[in-house]
């Protein structure tokens, strides 16, 4: 009866072996897991620098905006208005 025991006790149990599976398999999910949380950080960074260059694209062209341009100024009261064309006969 004692080599009987040895040779059980030498040899795992299926219950052993599905839990060893089993932790295997949540160890390689989890580094998958590592590795999509990895990935997916590196997309918000490069997201997070394309908005602000955009921003500072926004800041440049609305600074530009704001420069007066004495083409499109208001008349002053006074002020001739002009004629394009002069169509009278």
């Amino acid at each position: 009866m004692v080599a009987i025991s040895a040779t059980n006790s030498a040899t795992p149990s299926l219950q052993s072996v599905l839990g060893t599976a089993r932790v295997e398999q949540a160890r390689r999910e989890a580094d998958q897991a590592e590795a999509n949380a990895q990935s997916l950080r590196q997309q918000a960074d490069q997201a997070e620098s394309e908005a602000q260059q955009r921003q500072g694209l926004v800041r440049d062209l609305s600074r530009r905006n704001q420069q007066v341009d004495p083409t499109y100024l208001p008349r002053q009261q006074g002020q001739n208005t002009g004629q394009i064309l002069n169509l009278r006969v």
